[in-house]
């Protein structure tokens, strides 16, 4: 298992592909949740992709992007894992890389994610808080959490 950092400008038609096939095969046909994956934002986003041996696919995938102006905190989010690959702590992994290259690139600045609420516990073991009420995001309960530095 090995991971790779991309910038958008540095992705081939195939790798960004087959990272938006895994998004959209998990986040909004697995979880049933008709949204506008592409969102315009990718372009500014670091892309992390989690790979099995040489397989040419990434069976993980995460983004992080830099300061928000509005709230001044980074973040990371369309954290997708193939489900052949869950439970062997690879969303933990997914994780904490994405707050590694955070904290490397902008280690004075908190970091802020709009969770779902299920994994409430999950990120509150990396020292997550919550910042928010419960709110519907295209039909799954969420909350914003926050990891202060």
């Amino acid at each position: 298992m090995h991971s790779r950092w991309y910038r958008f400008a540095d992705l081939s038609a195939g790798t960004l592909h087959d990272m938006l096939h895994l998004r959209q095969s998990v986040l909004v046909v697995e979880q049933a949740s008709p949204f506008p994956d592409l969102d315009g934002r990718d372009p500014v986003a670091q892309h992390l992709a989690l790979y099995d041996g040489d397989g040419p696919a990434p069976v993980g995938y995460a983004r992080i992007f830099g300061p928000d102006p509005a709230t001044g905190a980074t973040s990371f989010g369309r954290l997708a894992l193939a489900p052949a690959w869950r439970g062997k702590d690879l969303g933990r992994r997914l994780v904490a890389e994405c707050l590694e290259r955070l904290v490397l690139n902008w280690p004075e600045h908190d970091v802020q994610i709009s969770a779902q609420l299920y994994l409430e516990r999950f990120y509150g073991s990396f020292g997550f808080r919550r910042v928010s009420g419960v709110y519907d995001d295209v039909g799954i309960d969420h909350i914003d959490m926050r990891l202060s530095r």
